[in-house]
C-alpha cells in the first residue's frame, strides 16, 4: 500500500492506494444508491422471470427472496464491517489472509471472473441498441462500453453520480408499474410453469439459488464499505438495499414477466420484458438500470487491478478491462455463460468464509490479523488450501443435490482456514 500519493489524487482518483480519509466519507444513503444501482438492474428483472415461470406459487417465492437474503444480508454485513475498519479496497485486505503475493493470484482470479460479469452487462446494453436501431451488434457493442467506462472511470464518485441520477426517478416508475401489471395478474394461477422459467425441485432449491445470485458479491463490500462513516451507517444502506431491490423489487418484477412474457418463450429478455409492459419508456428504464450495474462490475474489478501492479493507476486499468469485455463479446464465450457462471458459484463462496475467519475467529485464537506482514509471508498456503477444500465441499454438494451447497463451502473454509492458522499462534 502506498502511503504518499497527493501527487495522483484528482477526479479520477478512487483511494485505491490508501485508507479513506474521514473527510471523504459518504453519508449512508450515498452508499444505500450506490448498492441499489447494483440490485436494482436488468439481472434483477431476468431473475423475476426465471421465478415467476418456475411453477411455484407467489408466496413461495416470496419466502426464497426472504430468508435468501437475509443470509445475504448477515455475510453483506460482516463484509462491510471489515471495510469500514481498515478503509482500503478488498484487494489489499486480501493481504491479510493470501500474503502479499497471494493476494495478486486471488486479484487475478476475480478479475478474470467479475470480467466475464461486466461483459454481460455492456452485452446486454449493446443488444438493447441493436434491438432498437438494427445497427450491428458490432458497433453498438463499442458504444455501450463508451456508456460504462464514463460512468466507472472515477470509481466510487462517478458510479455515485449515475446512481442519484438514474436511481430515484426510475425505481418509482418501475414500482408504479409493477404494482399496477400485478393487479392484472390472477395470482392464484401465477405459480405456471414456463420455458423461461427455472428449475426448482424443492422449497430449498429456491432458496439456494437466492443465496448463491449474491454470495459471491458478498466479500466485494468493503470496496464500498470503506466509504462509510461507520459500520451503522453500512448497516442501514445494506439494509435498505437488500429489502428494497433484492426482496421487493426482484417480487413484483415476477409480475411484469408474468403479464409479458409467453409460456413457450425461452428466455426472460429483461429488455422485451420493459418493452411490452412499458413501450420505450421501459425499454430506456432497463437500459439504464443495466448500466448502472454494468459499471458497478467494472469499479470492482479495476481496484482488483491496482493490488496486481500498483504502479498503473485505477482508471487506466478500469479503460483496458472495458476494451476487453468488448473483445469477449465478439469472441461468443458468453453464449455459454450458464456453464461458467455455474462453476462462479462453486469458487466464490469459500472466500466469505475466509475473510470472516480471518477477521472475527483467528484474532480469538490469539493470531494477530496483520501476522502475515510482520512475519514477511508473502503467500499464505493455508489460505489456499482452505479455499480448496470449500470449493471441493460446494462441488460435491451440488453433485449430490443438497441444499445451500455456497454456504456449505462458506463454513468449511471458514472452520479449516481458522484451524490451520492456528500454527502461528504464540510465534
Amino acid at each position: 500500500m502506498a502511503s504518499s500519493s497527493a501527487k495522483e489524487k484528482g477526479f479520477l482518483y478512487d483511494w485505491e492506494l490508501e485508507r479513506v480519509p474521514p473527510h471523504m466519507t459518504r453519508p449512508w444513503w450515498d452508499i444505500a444508491f450506490v448498492q441499489i444501482g447494483l440490485f436494482l438492474s436488468g439481472f434483477m428483472i431476468m431473475t423475476g422471470g426465471l421465478l415467476a415461470g418456475c411453477g411455484w406459487p407467489w408466496y413461495d417465492v416470496l419466502a426464497w427472496l426472504i430468508i435468501g437474503n437475509l443470509v445475504i444480508l448477515a455475510l453483506y454485513i460482516l463484509s462491510g464491517h471489515v471495510g469500514v475498519k481498515e478503509r482500503v479496497p478488498l484487494s489489499f485486505i486480501a493481504e491479510k489472509f493470501f500474503g502479499k503475493w497471494g493476494a495478486k493470484v486471488f486479484n487475478f482470479l476475480v478479475l478474470a471472473g467479475a470480467l466475464a460479469w461486466g461483459a454481460l452487462g455492456i452485452h446486454m446494453l449493446a443488444l438493447a441498441i441493436t434491438d432498437l436501431t438494427g445497427i450491428s451488434i458490432y458497433i453498438t457493442a463499442w458504444v455501450a462500453a463508451i456508456f460504462v467506462w464514463l460512468s466507472s472511470v472515477a470509481g466510487y464518485k462517478s458510479i455515485s453520480i449515475l446512481s442519484k441520477v438514474v436511481i430515484p426517478w426510475f425505481m418509482v416508475l418501475l414500482l408504479i408499474a409493477m404494482i399496477y401489471y400485478g393487479f392484472q395478474l390472477n395470482w392464484q394461477a401465477w405459480g405456471f410453469k414456463a420455458k423461461y422459467g427455472g428449475v426448482f425441485n424443492t422449497f430449498w432449491d429456491g432458496v439456494t439459488f437466492v443465496v448463491g445470485l449474491n454470495i459471491m458479491a458478498s466479500f466485494l463490500q468493503p470496496n464500498s464499505a470503506r466509504y462509510a462513516k461507520s459500520t451503522k451507517d453500512f448497516v442501514k444502506a445494506s439494509t435498505l438495499s437488500i429489502f428494497y431491490g433484492m426482496i421487493l423489487m426482484t417480487f413484483l418484477a415476477e409480475t411484469l414477466a408474468a403479464y409479458a412474457l409467453k409460456p413457450e418463450e425461452p428466455f426472460a429478455d429483461p429488455f422485451v420484458i420493459g418493452m411490452r409492459t412499458m413501450g420505450v419508456v421501459g425499454a430506456v428504464l432497463v437500459w439504464l438500470l443495466i448500466w448502472t450495474t454494468a459499471d458497478n462490475d467494472f469499479w470492482h474489478i479495476s481496484l482488483s487491478a491496482v493490488q496486481i501492479y500498483p504502479r498503473i493507476k485505477r482508471w487506466i486499468y478500469d479503460t483496458a478491462l472495458v476494451v476487453a469485455s468488448v473483445i469477449i463479446i465478439y469472441s461468443g464465450i458468453l453464449y455459454r455463460y450458464v456453464d461458467f457462471a455455474t462453476w462462479l458459484a462453486i469458487i466464490w463462496p469459500a472466500i466469505p468464509g475466509i475473510l470472516i475467519a480471518h477477521y472475527y475467529i483467528v484474532p480469538r485464537l490469539g493470531v494477530d490479523v496483520d501476522i502475515l506482514a510482520k512475519k514477511g509471508i508473502k503467500i499464505n498456503w493455508l489460505g489456499f488450501i482452505a479455499w480448496a477444500i470449500g470449493i471441493v465441499v460446494a462441488y460435491m454438494m451440488r453433485n449430490a443435490a443438497l441444499p445451500f451447497p455456497e454456504l456449505g463451502a462458506l463454513v468449511a473454509a471458514l472452520i479449516f482456514y481458522s484451524l490451520l492458522m492456528l500454527i502461528y499462534r504464540g510465534k
